[in-house]
């Protein structure tokens, strides 16, 4: 009997809009790269942080190839409510975890991202000082690192109302970004050419999502409008195209029409 793979933690740091749109997009697109939603805590909130278990860092960087509503992902080395508990978290992850991406032939950097909170440079140089008991014995390169790490802040979601302290503070290993820039991308401002049945960007690769629509697929949109859908190199049959527009021929993704 084949044991079960282990699972590592991953912190998801994810847009604040569409909020009711971010579960169901996460949980799509973990289905159609091999994995399942699997988070010891609530994530049904409004937070932006997202403790989840993945089988590897391939179905994370899948994910992160897709997803619109996450901006980034994080192998989570640690965590905690204050700095004393995030430095016993880390102190308490397997070295030999650490060891791969800390030797002294690599190059690497820390950058310090706060939700709902701005620090001096002052702060943030204090924050990554007191993290010299973490065994770095590579070079900072602050252009081109090899690897990434972060210390990442929660001071909540009431801007009118920001604690003196955060509420939870993470530190992780980057691993990629997500597609946020699709959204700018394609947005009906920078359009050649608007239908009347032009949609919301975001919206469009969101419903993709939901869908697991991949590569070869075939999918029928009754309202496909401009067609911004065939960036994922799908297949389209539709009722209802706008006359005038046009589509050059492009090897990943081509529309059909069915009859009217």
């Amino acid at each position: 009997m084949a044991l079960p793979c282990p699972l590592n933690r991953y912190l998801l740091l994810l847009a604040q809009e569409h909020l009711e749109f971010r579960l169901p997009e996460i949980k799509s697109l973990l289905s159609l790269f091999g994995g399942q939603f699997i988070s010891s805590q609530e994530t049904y909130g409004k937070s932006p942080f997202w403790i989840l278990s993945i089988p590897s860092e391939d179905i994370a960087r899948n994910l992160m190839k897709r997803t619109v509503c996450a901006k980034s992902i994080f192998e989570l080395w640690g965590h905690g409510k204050s700095p004393e508990e995030l430095y016993s978290s880390l102190k308490n992850y397997p070295v030999e975890k650490m060891v791969p991406f800390l030797h002294s032939d690599s190059t690497y950097k820390i950058k310090i991202h706060t939700f709902n909170k701005t620090l001096t440079q002052e702060e943030k140089v204090k924050r990554i000082d007191a993290l010299e008991f973490l065994p770095f014995e590579g070079k900072v390169n602050l252009k081109k690192p090899q690897h990434i790490f972060s210390v990442l802040e929660d001071y909540g979601l009431d801007p009118n109302c920001i604690p003196e302290n955060p509420h939870n503070i993470y530190f992780g290993r980057w691993i990629a970004d997500g597609q946020r820039e699709l959204i700018e991308s394609y947005s009906v401002k920078k359009r050649h050419f608007i239908g009347n049945t032009s949609m919301d960007a975001g919206l469009s690769f969101i419903m993709a999502n939901h869908g697991k629509v991949k590569e070869n697929d075939i999918v029928f949109d009754p309202f496909v409008g401009t067609a911004v859908c065939s960036k994922l190199g799908l297949l389209k049959t539709h009722s209802n195209q706008m006359d005038k527009v046009l589509f050059k021929e492009a090897q990943e993704s081509f529309s059909v029409p069915l009859g009217n």
